[in-house]
């Protein structure tokens, strides 16, 4: 034979050996399946919530603005859940973002050419608390966003590195506090924008002065004399550990755990079994040892459409309601 024929020979044996016989499994493409069949069952797939092949998990760095998992361009967009809430449009989806919004991140941690969203400003939280975690005044306040360029006229997304640190939705809390009319908390985190494949970079994004003017909304932070009147109800968003060592009386146990899931805010349904004790009439009071944990849960009965407060548990604390709120 010639060495033509013999391989001829062996592709038409490997041909044989190769197609499939009655009753065996089907290969990927096969087994009576058209092309046409086939290739509507492989744009299902693109088309699904699976993320592509070769997408990097993970972060990468380029000069100036980037993308995580640039490899192949894929993009996994995830779903907007704003519907799932009465008040949903204080929910960001994770998206890209309009070119009139003015993104802040407020993680602490942020370092030096660290990746941020694209077209972020930094603004850490610790800009906005004394040492000892009480607020700043409202003056000091309102400057510290007027320096970065934010006006109260813009519409203003905040996020963090995760959604869970809480620090996105008390930055969130203070801006409905001096009275910003459009602000909104990004669906997750950074981690979960890096997921997603959206558009970050390393550089420093810097606006131009703004004047910001605050018109304060004074009831989102409860007073001691409204607590006391017993005119809220109460949520404790401590530890348990700490609600059974004592509360303020009649309060109720939320801890930010029980509103959260897979690191992002539980949907309406879930929601509405969590706080099924609250009377939706009444205006909610939430307190904690800091501003983070009591603005996750103060965000989420936000969401579901309560006359949601914040307290604090050092101010209850330094009224000396000790014999109060001590359990023996």
């Amino acid at each position: 034979m010639t060495k033509d024929l013999l391989i001829l020979l062996g592709i038409m044996l490997a041909a044989v050996l190769l197609m499939p016989s009655a009753g065996a499994t089907c290969p990927l493409v096969g087994c009576g399946r058209g092309n046409d069949d086939w290739l509507e069952s492989a744009q299902a797939f693109l088309n699904s919530d699976v993320p592509p092949l070769g997408v990097s998990q993970g972060r990468s760095v380029e000069t100036g603005s980037f993308k995580a998992g640039e490899s192949i361009g894929a993009v996994v967009k995830a779903k907007s859940r704003t519907g799932l809430f009465p008040a949903g449009e204080l929910l960001k989806p994770m998206d890209s973002f309009s070119g009139p919004d003015v993104v802040v991140d407020v993680s602490n941690q942020r370092s030096e050419g660290e990746a941020h969203i694209k077209g972020a400003i930094d603004l850490p939280i610790k800009s906005f608390l004394f040492d000892d975690g009480t607020l700043r005044p409202v003056s000091e306040t309102a400057a510290i966003f007027g320096a970065a360029g934010i006006s109260q006229e813009d519409a203003v997304i905040v996020y963090s590195d995760t959604f869970r640190s809480g620090e996105a939705t008390f930055v969130l809390w203070l801006l409905c506090y001096l009275g910003q009319d459009d602000v909104k908390a990004l669906d997750g985190g950074l981690e979960d924008w890096s997921r997603a494949s959206l558009p970050l970079e390393t550089k420093k994004n810097v606006h131009s002065l703004a004047n910001y003017s605050p018109s304060m909304r004074s009831e989102l932070l409860a007073s001691y004399d409204f607590v006391k009147s017993g005119a809220a109800q109460m949520v404790d968003a401590r530890t348990f550990q700490d609600f059974g060592k004592g509360r303020i009386p009649k309060a109720f146990f939320i801890g930010p755990e029980q509103i959260l899931e897979n690191g992002k805010v539980k949907a309406g349904a879930s929601l509405t079994d969590t706080f099924a004790k609250l009377d939706r009439k009444r205006p909610v009071v939430v307190y904690s040892n800091d501003y983070f944990s009591a603005s996750l849960v103060w965000y989420a009965l936000q969401l579901m459409g309560f006359d949601s407060r914040l307290y604090t548990w050092q101010d209850w604390q330094a009224h000396g309601e000790a014999k109060v709120y001590e359990i023996k």
